[in-house]
């Protein structure tokens, strides 16, 4: 029998005095798709970093256990190996592309280091691969973006830029970190394919993290199951799913987002009004200097009522999260924006400055959002700081320990800093920074796309409850079609910038009018 390509056995590791992993035994075959799936915080990420002992040593600390790639031994392994096997017999596709991504380097940078490094491609040659790779996926435009600086991509697209370096030398192991997280339905369909061709054509074995038990059904042979650090269940795909042994794998299969939003009971009047709203951004240098532009979002007209959801869905680049920072007044746009009788297009950052409270975001990238060098407390107790600087230092911390809990947090994690937490646990730290204010406007950007299916299924509670005894009003961004129907009272379908289709969800989902629609909601349900 071939030796397995990965071989965990009996892994633990601990951050101080606290146990992440305890005793995780696991194997990948060649050419095999193996799914770790769990709750944030169930230590799937830390048990798929310490393969490549990529975990911040030296607060972390492997105790004991063996990781063993093509039989080779890598616990212990010097600095030197280790650089060897990464990126080219292991590679791997990290949670949040923002932040693995380097700023201060453009894409074809990115990509081709990794070719010049293992593969010693010419620099013609590392291009020419740059381009096949972005084609291969998705990304449009492939040529043209090798300029592009991760900033100037959305989450999405940085997401594919990810993909694309990490199979770039043909890896025998791919670790996939929950690979489709920030992409939209059709898009991850694509990637998900493109991810098995690619494993078919190079034999390649797969170790997948991820929270959406859609992608785990469609893509994995077997299964393993994490609770509190440890495996609670594990077997082949199909029988896993319909058989589940463990109560908590029956309690993760039960609380994928289902439902609609609860009947909408507002005001009439708007409370949010958008009127022709334009974005446009300057790219690329025409003669003379001069700079093209680039319309991002185009005539778009909207209102939100007390208590309304509008839900807005696209491909990532439709211009959904643009929509949502010029709508907030943190993008440069032309066209009108009233909060209730109030332009805000026509004040100045001065005087939009205390209305900000109305008016708060939760960010898709929660890492990227959250202050590296601030704890818990200090990043949600910001916003009082700033618009209720009568309140003692008591008082905000026990509004801080109210929010967090509302959120799902442990009060007593409030003085933890951001790197601490999974990926979920630092989104529920975003909405928890953005409620604290109790603003009126909440634009959600994509609030759901880090956190596994339970917490989803809270998360959408949470929305609910909240807007229902405070009547806030919800611009909610997602290309998550099942978390959108559950709160959404209205629609709003976006392409290259404009709306293409809105109505109420059941006209929307039950009777689309554009191939755009359906082609959306063929790729998501």
């Amino acid at each position: 029998m071939a030796e397995p390509v990965l071989e965990v056995q009996d892994l633990v590791v601990r951050f101080g005095g606290a146990t992440a992993v305890e005793g995780v035994s696991l194997y990948v075959d060649q050419g095999e798709t193996v799914a770790l799936v769990g709750e944030s915080g169930s230590g799937k990420s830390v048990t798929a970093l310490s393969v490549l002992q990529l975990l911040p040593y030296p607060s972390a600390q492997h105790p004991r256990g063996s990781v063993r790639v093509a039989g080779e031994e890598l616990m212990g392994a010097d600095e030197r190996r280790l650089r060897q096997i990464r990126g080219s017999v292991v590679s791997m596709v990290f949670q949040e592309p923002m932040t693995s991504l380097n700023p201060l380097h453009n894409i074809a940078k990115q990509i081709s280091e990794t070719l010049l490094v293992h593969k010693s491609m010419t620099p013609a040659a590392a291009r020419e691969r740059c381009v096949e790779l972005l084609e291969r996926v998705g990304l449009k435009r492939p040529a043209e973006r090798l300029a592009a600086y991760p900033h100037e991509l959305s989450g999405g697209e940085r997401q594919r830029v990810m993909i694309a370096m990490a199979l770039a030398n043909e890896p025998r192991l791919l670790i996939a970190d929950e690979p489709t997280t920030a992409l939209d339905a059709t898009i991850q369909k694509q990637i998900l394919s493109l991810l098995k061709e690619l494993q078919r054509e190079l034999n390649m074995a797969l170790l997948l993290i991820t929270h959406d038990l859609g992608v785990v059904r469609h893509m994995a042979d077997r299964v393993y199951v994490m609770q509190q650090g440890r495996v609670v269940e594990d077997g082949r795909c199909a029988e896993l799913f319909a058989r589940p042994q463990h109560a908590y794998t029956r309690h993760l299969i039960a609380a994928e987002p289902r439902g609609h939003a609860p009947a909408w009971q507002g005001a009439s009047q708007p409370l949010i009004r958008v009127e022709q709203l334009n974005v446009e951004y300057a790219v690329g240098k025409g003669w003379f200097g001069r700079r093209s532009g680039f319309r991002a979002v185009r005539d778009v007209t909207l209102d939100i009522r007390p208590g309304e959801t509008l839900g807005v869905v696209g491909e990532s680049g439709s211009g959904k999260t643009t929509l949502g920072l010029a709508l907030l007044r943190l993008a440069p746009s032309s066209g009108a924006i009233w909060f209730r009788d109030q332009p805000l297009h026509e004040m100045n950052g001065q005087e939009i400055k205390p209305l900000r409270r109305n008016l708060q975001v939760v960010f898709q990238d929660p890492y990227g959002s959250l202050s590296p060098r601030l704890t818990v407390r200090q990043i949600v107790e910001e916003g009082m700081r700033v618009h209720e600087r009568d309140l003692t230092a008591p008082v905000r911390a026990e509004r801080v320990a109210a929010v967090l809990a509302e959120v799902g947090l442990e009060p007593t994690m409030m003085d933890r800093y951001p790197h601490e937490f999974s990926g979920g646990q630092r989104q529920r730290i975003s909405i928890a920074r953005a409620l604290i204010l109790k603003p009126e406007v909440l634009v959600l950007d994509e609030p759901t796309s880090a956190l596994d299916v339970s917490v989803q299924a809270q998360i959408i509670e949470l929305l609910r409850d909240l807007q229902a005894r405070h009547g806030l009003a919800y611009l909610f961004v997602s290309h998550d079609l099942k978390v959108v129907r559950a709160l959404a009272h209205r629609i709003m379908v976006m392409q290259h910038g404009v709306v293409v289709e809105q109505g109420a969800p059941e006209q929307i989902f039950d009777n689309p009018q554009t191939e755009y629609t359906r082609a959306l909601i063929a790729a998501a349900l």
